[in-house]
């Protein structure tokens, strides 16, 4: 697997945060005093999503030319051979809309298809949780020094703490195995009906035993993968499948793969 060297990531990671930064001023101007308009796959967009968007592809840009940029708002090439930087401006626009906190920036980088980095930015809880291959899982807040997290000790699936993102689409409530999901209430020690990217820090640092999220799109999936991994976890899609990850529609993050595979079997697809 291609990793990032300790200068590269040196230089990379002031370059991100600087960024975010940046694109947090615009999000949090239009904090909960925004309309969202309907895409065409239904979900929620707004003019913080799309400036925001356009910010980061040029702050990186600007840094890095020869990579490529892939976004939820304005597309581009999902590169798999190369780098490619993925970035979803505002990962929970539903939240954001309402004046809720629970949603995020997602900033990743693959090299040849494979995550190595990611970032995980909260602009309105105020903390940034942030991974690169072989070097850790690290949370910051604003004045204070990053703080290397890890994932909660093994749990059985009955004792665990499993946090869920809210149904996106009505659609998917009709998709097989969408029941097993659902009822997942029923087998679980606790479930917390978290929302979008905000459940994975949580699992990162051992708060939360698991993440599931039955609809994932690679923008979302880039920077979740090496925060997961690096804080100890495991993460696959609804079906166990761990390989290719950007390709997959679905997520599965736990804090052992034992109670990974509880929850894949648990979910039934």
């Amino acid at each position: 697997m291609p990793k990032l060297t300790h200068r590269e990531i040196q230089t990379l990671l002031p370059t991100v945060m600087a960024a975010l930064e940046g694109s947090d001023a615009i999000v949090m101007r239009h904090f909960s005093r925004v309309t969202s308009a309907r895409k065409p796959d239904g979900s929620e967009v707004t003019i913080a999503d799309k400036a925001a968007e356009r910010f980061l592809r040029a702050r990186l840009r600007a840094a890095w030319p020869a990579d490529a940029v892939f976004g939820e708002e304005f597309g581009g090439a999902l590169q798999q051979t190369g780098r490619c930087w993925l970035v979803d401006p505002i990962d929970g626009t539903a939240s954001y809309v309402l004046g809720m906190p629970m949603f995020g920036t997602l900033v990743g980088l693959i090299i040849d298809g494979e995550p190595v980095f990611g970032c995980i930015h909260l602009p309105a809880l105020r903390e940034t949780t942030y991974a690169a291959s072989g070097h850790g899982c690290w949370l910051v807040r604003p004045g204070g020094k990053p703080r290397r997290v890890h994932v909660a000790r093994a749990r059985r699936l009955r004792d665990a703490k499993v946090g869920m993102t809210s149904f996106k689409e009505r659609s998917w409530l009709r998709a097989p195995g969408a029941r097993d999901v659902a009822e997942l209430a029923f087998k679980v020690g606790r479930l917390r009906m978290v929302g979008d990217c905000v459940q994975y820090p949580l699992v990162c640092r051992g708060v939360l035993d698991a993440a599931v999220d039955p609809l994932m799109k690679p923008w979302d999936i880039a920077a979740v993968v090496p925060c997961i991994l690096e804080a100890g976890g495991v993460i696959s899609d609804l079906r166990g499948r761990a390989d290719g990850m950007i390709g997959r529609s679905s997520t599965v993050a736990a804090s052992s793969e034992g109670l990974r595979r509880e929850l894949c079997r648990a979910i039934g697809r």
